[in-house]
């Protein structure tokens, strides 16, 4: 269902926002062979660790881009990782657990931000991972050091219906997972920023203790 555009969206309140960071810490937090969900038909014995994305030097798009109107996302894209995914809209309402209801989709939390100039509210983009390389956020992890390849300066794409919206990654945090929902500074509501959530699985368990969350903002054009 199409969300309302931002300049009609009621801004969540500070206790919504909590809820909302409860429902995705409870499903971030369940240990498995994927993050997110349970441990379901995924191998509980994990294989080594696949190795890290391989990263690449990439010409930066955001001076080339306009500033585009607010909309839903429908894909993103990291070019320095070559990281391409297509997302789809997750609605909280009066969930206790959010669980994506694919590996290899990226979602959306429509009760949040839209990308696109003159937002004033965080978007939040959440995904699995997998203990061995078959979730979306896979090429984000790096479990043998136990981080994210996503770095600052990381270029992150968002498409939208009516163009896309340039954000650079600015900082990185590794939380642990019953720690999530009480980290102020993830849920915050931050004009022109991107969160994207996932798990963080250890090298040679199928245990997801911690969460990994990347921040970036808008390109200062993309934020006019």
């Amino acid at each position: 269902m199409p969300a309302p555009a931002d300049a009609s969206r009621p801004r969540r309140s500070a206790r919504r926002v909590l809820i909302a960071a409860l429902s995705v810490v409870t499903a971030l937090a369940v240990a498995g062979g994927v993050g997110l969900v349970g441990l379901g038909a995924w191998r509980l014995v994990a294989p080594a660790a696949p190795a890290a994305a391989e990263r690449h030097t990439v010409e930066r798009r955001a001076p080339a881009l306009a500033p585009v109107a607010p909309a839903e996302p429908s894909r993103v894209t990291i070019p320095a990782l070559s990281f391409d995914a297509p997302v789809t809209g997750l609605p909280i309402g009066d969930a206790t657990v959010l669980d994506p209801p694919t590996a290899d989709e990226v979602f959306w939390l429509s009760d949040f931000g839209l990308p696109g100039a003159g937002t004033d509210n965080t978007v939040f983009l959440i995904g699995h991972t997998s203990a061995d390389g078959r979730a979306v956020f896979d090429p984000l992890i790096n479990r043998a050091e136990r981080t994210t390849t996503a770095l600052p300066g990381d270029e992150v794409l968002i498409d939208t219906a009516n163009g896309t919206v340039a954000y650079e990654i600015i900082a990185t945090e590794r939380h642990d997972k019953t720690a999530l929902a009480t980290v102020a500074n993830v849920w915050e509501n931050v004009p022109g920023r991107l969160v994207i959530i996932t798990c963080l699985f250890q090298a040679d368990r199928d245990v997801a203790p911690d969460n990994v969350v990347v921040f970036a903002q808008a390109a200062p054009h993309s934020a006019e």
